[in-house]
């Protein structure tokens, strides 16, 4: 989760530093933004993820028993 995060937003700087030229298919940075975007969608949504997370940590919330 947060290595894709942090990818999207790594990419995304390098597009605004290039401008119109970070669209260029041969551009390292449109790269970045696409590869960066497949890993993430790759391993499934954010809030899926932050889902399976919570799950694993144990830190869903429960069923409050009444009484």
């Amino acid at each position: 989760l947060k290595a894709g995060r942090l990818s999207r937003e790594v990419a995304d700087g390098c597009m605004q530093y290039w401008g119109g030229n970070g669209f260029m298919w041969d551009n390292p940075a449109s790269q970045l933004y696409r590869d960066g975007r497949l890993g993430s969608i790759g391993g499934g949504a954010d809030e899926v993820m932050l889902g399976i997370i919570c799950k694993t940590m144990g830190m869903l919330p429960g069923k409050k028993k009444n009484g």
